[in-house]
């Protein structure tokens, strides 16, 4: 066999091994690190880990299907919500500043949780569960959600194994020790007031045991704040408490739930003008009530018929919801009078109270009770129906499955909590005695039974008030007691009264409890209104935090004469929300300025546009336009003038009131080329209204020096590395790139990541100082959310096309995904082809075979092809480059030289030149179908609409949501 004639194959096949080789390198060894995963693959063997990749896809599809709706009983048609439609961000409080609950639940390894019922903490931890669902990849902290009323059939352990166990059944003990040492769960553990009294002790202790061993794994404990006594402060550290909805949370929630603009500022013009029921529907549980029975016409529709107290209001809720089949016209879907049901329900509620776990009952013990407690109302064979009823047509009891069998619980704890008062309403000692037995149970029973009882209630009083521990609620009940004698009454007000006249920082529930006092308008509440508007010329903030709790005219003009001199006048006059808003508007001062935009509402963000000569003004209107309430609510209105190049992108979502404040705003700022205060601590802008200013610049992308990458900016990018936002082949590039690269990554799933947001805050800063940017751009900037911040860095190294790329951002344009895969697979064949064809007609040449060029050339082919290979494997040194470049144009040249003779013998039959012919040609269509490519391209790859879809989907013009 003629060996000679295999040289020609054996050159193709090095050929093909050398353009593979390559593409490896370039591509930053790929195929190196899939080929080293298959094999730790094959050498490991199979695994099933509890927290696996397909065990997580399953238990993030179980996750959405149990966290994704929350029945709240109250909504028409008596659907369950949307988590994720009616969330509203909680806040807390601290040194007098709201602040984000969520942010802090995700940074902290151990908090409790503290809210009364309603006030949204289940709602909150199913969001983090839903938020974690949407992208399992961007925490490796898997969560968990346990009902702590499960406590007692079994233990947190036995709980923890069977939520891992994705609906499969529970994990071995020994998958689920191993998931927690290392640190791979994030343990919410909600209601912990819920737990069966018997169960306490050991329930804490299991707690405390938990957050011991496994200090890798953050815990979340949630409870009411009346119950919790700081068992487990020791482990946990101080609880935070959620505080009550403010004005702009309020209004956003309500929004969702009514699903009309118009209805909603009714709504919310007659809770403004009934400050106790204001007060009560700053609980999203008790807003959600609400807003169901002014749909529903209870409250007529004006919401004239709101009632004034919270008793009135719970009393009006429950007959409405026995009665509501016969108000709709469906009477012959109800057997049962409204009465009947309603003397069921409360021997049921104060049966319930005196349970051990205090929520539900058995199908058997409740058909044993109705039997018991209303045979002279029922016959037996009617316990069923009416159970049926109270469950499917009343919703006040829901129906649970639990143990093979059937339970039933209240809908909401403070329906059974009236209940039960209202069934007390004649027995005062009995009360007491379940009081002193249990008193975190039953204070809310007490403070309902003072507001419901026809009679003079100081008996009661007197004897809870002997008790230290429970003249906070005497306290409380002094707002909403009708009977109680007028010199018992002056003596509690005297002794809560004298200590915050003194500057005595009392508790906050006492605060709280003394501003609702104060806000009541008869003769108690005057009082203690008068008493600390005397005690007012001294700077406390006890005194101001209660003033702003009464919300009465009075102690807003107070609080505004005392302001400019008392940043604790301030901060309680942000706590009062809309009622200040006018007056901070007459102030027109820098502080009555961040006050606006601190109270953060849809008329706070009004009385800010009647404030645009004031640059505060217009940087809280560029922050407050993040909200869509407010967004909606600057809809209206009339325009003063057209709209420009600025907001053109959004004309069809936009109306033109709205065009014309962004355009002013936008202005405003890119003209302003002073510092942003110091003391102005803004949330993020709107990121429209930054990405306007930017595209104005047309400084961007100018230069392009590299960066002065330090040791700062590597030990930056080393967060980078660890989240996988640089692929491997990057590290081979310059530090310069690996930054621009690497910010450019973040996406809105980032958000929660707190090192990476470190490092990126730091990466992108160091940008920004160091790109040719105008002053405003560089404040716009910084102002934004972190996440679009680093974003917009990240492409600060080309130009954005300035306004001609603003105004394309509207325009949809969908990416080039099919052209990119044919271009790149047509020049990978072609290249293959041409370096396939080039080797094998350079050996033919070589070895006297070939029909064209002569051996000289032949031999300049192959050095420069070894002279390639050569240059790439010594590319980090210097005579690597030296050699590189040289040998790639030299032998690309003769290459294709050589293909294409090739292609010309192979094809003489059709032609002297058909060869040379479809060579020009195949280059041709492909140098075409690039260019096309390119073209569009550069429409669809809008830096603008890139960073918008990254990090702020919802700010995309509407044709792209």
């Amino acid at each position: 066999m003629d060996t000679s004639q295999l040289l020609p194959y054996g050159g193709a096949l090095l050929a093909l091994f050398v353009v593979l080789w390559l593409l490896d390198k370039f591509t930053g060894g790929i195929v190196e690190e899939l080929g080293k995963r298959a094999l730790d693959h094959l050498l490991r063997g199979p695994r099933r880990p509890a927290l696996g990749r397909r065990a997580l896809g399953r238990y993030a599809k179980l996750v959405r299907h149990t966290f994704g709706t929350h029945t709240m009983g109250f909504r028409a048609g008596d659907a369950p919500v949307t988590v994720e439609e009616v969330y509203v961000p909680l806040h807390y409080e601290s040194g007098g500043s709201r602040l984000d609950m969520e942010r802090l639940v995700l940074s902290r390894d151990r908090v409790v949780v503290l809210g009364e019922p309603g006030a949204g903490k289940s709602m909150l931890l199913k969001h983090l569960m839903l938020g974690w669902a949407d992208d399992p990849r961007r925490d490796r902290r898997v969560p968990i959600l346990i009902d702590l009323h499960r406590y007692g059939r079994a233990t947190l352990r036995d709980l923890l194994a069977e939520t891992l166990g994705h609906g499969r059944g529970p994990i071995g003990a020994d998958r689920l020790h191993h998931a927690l040492t290392g640190g791979r769960l994030r343990l919410f553990f909600d209601g912990l007031d819920e737990v069966a009294r018997d169960h306490q002790s050991t329930v804490l202790g299991e707690l405390r045991e938990l957050a011991s061993r496994y200090e890798r794994c953050p815990m979340v404990v949630t409870c009411r704040e009346s119950v919790y006594k700081g068992a487990l402060a020791a482990e946990f550290g101080a609880p935070v408490v959620v505080a009550d909805l403010d004005d702009a949370s309020l209004r956003v929630l309500l929004r969702h739930l009514v699903k009309d603009d118009v209805r909603a500022h009714c709504l919310i013009a007659a809770l403004s003008d009934t400050r106790p029921v204001l007060e009560l529907a700053r609980s999203p549980m008790l807003l959600t009530m609400t807003s169901y029975l002014f749909l529903e016409g209870v409250f007529g529709e004006q919401a004239e018929r709101l009632p004034r107290s919270r008793a009135g209001f719970y009393e009006l809720a429950i007959r409405y919801l026995l009665g509501r089949d016969t108000a709709r016209g469906l009477d012959a879907m109800t057997r049962f009078e409204p009465d009947v049901k309603l003397v069921v329900l409360r021997r049921l509620a104060l049966s319930l109270m005196n349970q051990d776990d205090g929520r539900t009952v058995g199908h058997r013990d409740l058909v044993a009770l109705i039997r018991t407690e209303a045979a002279d109302l029922l016959q037996d064979a009617q316990a069923e129906r009416l159970i049926d009823e109270l469950v499917d047509r009343s919703r006040l009891l829901v129906r649970l499955w639990q143990g093979g069998g059937r339970s039933y619980v209240f809908r909401h704890l403070t329906l059974q909590e009236y209940l039960a008062a209202v069934e007390l309403a004649g027995r005062g000692e009995e009360l007491l005695g379940h009081y002193r037995r249990a008193p975190a149970l039953w204070q809310e029973v007490v403070r309902l039974w003072c507001s419901i009882v026809p009679r003079d209630c100081t008996w009661l009083l007197r004897e809870l008030y002997a008790d230290p521990r429970s003249r906070v609620l005497v306290l409380r009940c002094l707002a909403e007691a009708e009977h109680v004698e007028p010199a018992f009454a002056d003596d509690v007000i005297v002794d809560f009264v004298a200590p915050v006249s003194c500057g005595i920082e009392l508790p906050g529930p006492a605060l709280r409890a003394l501003g609702a006092l104060a806000a009541v308008g008869n003769t108690r509440g005057d009082q203690v209104l008068a008493q600390l508007m005397g005690s007012a010329q001294a700077d406390y903030p006890a005194i101001y935090h209660v003033l702003a709790a009464s919300g009465r005219r009075e102690a807003l003009d107070r609080l505004l004469e005392a302001a400019d001199t008392s940043t604790h006048a301030r901060g309680a006059l942000r706590a009062m929300g809309d009622l200040a808003v006018p007056e901070l508007k007459r102030v027109e001062r820098a502080w009555a300025i961040d006050e606006l935009g601190r109270i953060g509402t849809p008329a706070a963000a009004e009385a800010l546009t009647e404030l645009t000569d004031h640059i505060r003004a217009v940087w809280w209107l560029a922050a407050l336009l993040n909200s869509e309430d407010v967004r909606t609510a600057l809809s209206f209105g009339e325009s003063p003038g057209g709209t420009s190049w600025i907001s053109r992108p959004y004309r069809g979502d936009w109306p033109p009131r709205l065009c014309a404040i962004i355009e002013s705003v936008v202005g405003q700022l890119r003209a302003n080329d002073e510092a942003i205060p110091p003391d102005l601590d803004l949330p993020p802008v709107f990121p429209p209204v930054a990405l306007a200013v930017l595209a104005h610049d047309d400084l961007i992308g100018s230069g392009n020096q590299p960066l002065p990458v330090s040791q700062q900016e590597e030990q930056a990018l080393h967060w980078f590395e660890r989240a996988g936002m640089l692929p491997p082949g990057l590290r081979k590039r310059s530090m310069s790139e690996q930054v621009y690269r690497g910010l450019a990554a973040i996406t809105a799933d980032h958000a929660g990541n707190a090192r990476l947001h470190r490092a990126a805050l730091h990466l992108a800063g160091f940008v920004v100082r160091n790109r040719p940017l105008r002053p405003a751009t560089s404040q716009c900037l910084a102002a934004l959310d972190w996440t679009v911040l680093a974003a917009v860095a990240g492409r600060l190294d080309r130009p954005w096309g300035g306004r001609q790329r603003w105004s394309l951002l509207g325009e949809e344009r969908p990416e080039p995904r099919l052209l990119r895969r044919l271009l790149t697979t047509g020049v990978t064949l072609g290249a293959l082809f041409t370096a396939g064809t080039g080797i094998y007609g350079a050996m033919r040449s070589l070895l006297g075979q070939g029909t064209w060029g002569p051996v000289w050339l032949a031999i300049v082919t192959v050095t420069a092809v070894v002279a390639t290979v050569v240059g790439v494997i010594t590319i980090s040194s210097g005579f690597g480059a030296w050699v590189l470049f040289p040998g790639v144009l030299v032998s690309s040249a003769c290459l294709i030289a050589y293909s294409g003779a090739t292609l010309n013998d192979w094809l003489a039959p059709y032609g002297p030149h058909a060869g040379w012919t479809a060579y020009a040609v195949a280059g041709l269509a492909l140098a075409s179908l690039g260019a096309y490519y390119f073209r569009l391209k550069r429409r669809w790859a809008n830096p603008f609409r890139q960073v918008l879809a990254q990090c702020s989907p919802h700010c995309l013009p509407a044709s792209f949501h």
